[in-house]
């Protein structure tokens, strides 16, 4: 019963071999060694010497420029750096903020407490 599934198998076997060796006459074939042709070492070096060694482009800002391309980081650095202080001391003013207003809670609820501790003890202070 399996051998009709098992013989087209093995020709499908035979062709990928087949067409494997076709492939491989055919790359032997292109890749075989052929020679130059003759003079073709000399003329070669002899146009290397000649040329001379490629130049790249070199591309000069004008001075102008220059100096105001200068000034203009220069500005952008230093507007940067007062930017970052403004806000460095923004920040440390709001800390000190509130850090004052929690220390006015604290006293305020300090003072209350000691305030009832001295009624509960029959000690009236500031009523007169």
């Amino acid at each position: 019963m399996n051998q009709p599934e098992d013989m087209n198998q093995f020709d499908q076997g035979q062709e990928t071999d087949a067409s494997f060796a076709d492939l491989e006459r055919e790359l032997r074939a292109a890749l075989q060694h052929v020679d130059p042709p003759k003079g073709f070492a000399e003329r070669t070096m002899a146009r290397a010497r000649e040329s001379s060694a490629p130049r790249g482009k070199v591309l000069m800002m004008p001075q102008r420029l220059r100096t105001w391309g200068s000034g203009a980081i220069a500005a952008a650095l230093v507007a940067g750096f007062l930017v970052g202080e403004q806000v460095h001391h923004r920040r440390q003013a709001q800390l000190a903020q509130q850090q004052f207003e929690a220390g006015m809670r604290i006293t305020d609820q300090a003072l209350e407490h000691t305030r009832q501790q001295l009624q509960r003890a029959g000690v009236t202070f500031g009523e007169e």
